[in-house]
């Protein structure tokens, strides 16, 4: 699969992408891709997909529009911006419309999925990072410690061979289902288990290897009027020096709660990791 997506020249196709999680939470949304080689790619986000759960306005926005060309990356939201859990509701209704993010964005040493975030589509990574189809490693594929053959499946009109790739002792599951035509996936499947479940689906359809894509596809640049959106600093809700900080509690890897109080009168280095 990932020989396949490096030796095109070009490759487009349409995912449907679903989460759901605990507590019956749940969202799908669309995304489409063009990715030209050597470093030009497009993603365009929406949500609200017709026949499935419409997500929640605070899952994000209406979608939003990400492109690579050739050595930056601009994002924009053409029907507004998504608002930043900290971000004052002044400043979000001036700016919502007329801004965008830009970075750097070298072949072969960035990452699309990490940046689909910020789409406003309800969207976490995709099971696999489209970068790999310009030569980005994903950080997971050293934790790869398994590969099994669950024989042949149908998914549509194409005969695929399904897999199942093991991250971390299962940790993290991919399940793959590749054409045997281009040994590109059809569909995907990936579980993260901590105390509960996380599960990702994507099913691609559309797919087209080494297809004609104008290079306009992959040129932009903001309007006039239009400002560099930089999320606000986290110390926007952060207690000043001094203040008592308030009770909390929160779940832990073994199903548990962990609450602030029960170290009242002890130093308590917080560290937010992620795993699995």
């Amino acid at each position: 699969m990932i020989a396949a997506m490096r030796k095109a020249d070009s490759l487009s196709y349409v995912s449907h992408y679903g989460i759901e999680g605990k507590g019956g939470y749940k969202s799908d949304c669309v995304y489409r891709a063009w990715l030209k080689k050597p470093n030009y790619f497009r993603i365009e986000s929406e949500c609200d997909v017709p026949g499935k759960t419409p997500l929640p306005p605070e899952a994000g926005g209406r979608g939003g529009v990400l492109i690579g060309d050739g050595n930056l990356l601009w994002i924009y939201w053409p029907k507004g911006r998504y608002k930043h859990e900290w971000e004052e509701a002044k400043d979000f209704e001036k700016t919502r419309l007329t801004t965008y993010i830009k970075k750097g964005a070298p072949p072969g040493g960035h990452s699309i999925g990490h940046e689909v975030g910020y789409l406003g589509s309800g969207m976490s990574m995709p099971v696999i990072d489209p970068s790999t189809f310009h030569g980005y490693t994903d950080s997971l594929q050293a934790y790869l410690d398994g590969v099994m053959g669950l024989g042949s499946e149908k998914v549509g009109d194409e005969d695929c061979d399904k897999i199942e790739v093991s991250i971390m002792k299962h940790q993290r599951s991919w399940y793959l289902w590749l054409s045997r035509r281009d040994h590109l996936p059809r569909k995907m499947r990936e579980i993260v288990r901590v105390s509960f479940d996380l599960i990702i689906t994507e099913d691609w359809s559309s797919v087209i290897v080494n297809g004609e894509i104008p290079d306009k596809m992959f040129a932009w640049r903001p309007p006039k009027g239009w400002t560099r959106y930089e999320e606000p600093p986290l110390e926007i809700g952060l207690l000043k020096v001094g203040t008592k900080a308030p009770d909390f509690d929160l779940a832990a890897a073994d199903g548990t709660r962990i609450r602030l109080s029960d170290y009242r009168g002890k130093v308590v280095w917080f560290y937010v990791w992620r795993a699995g």
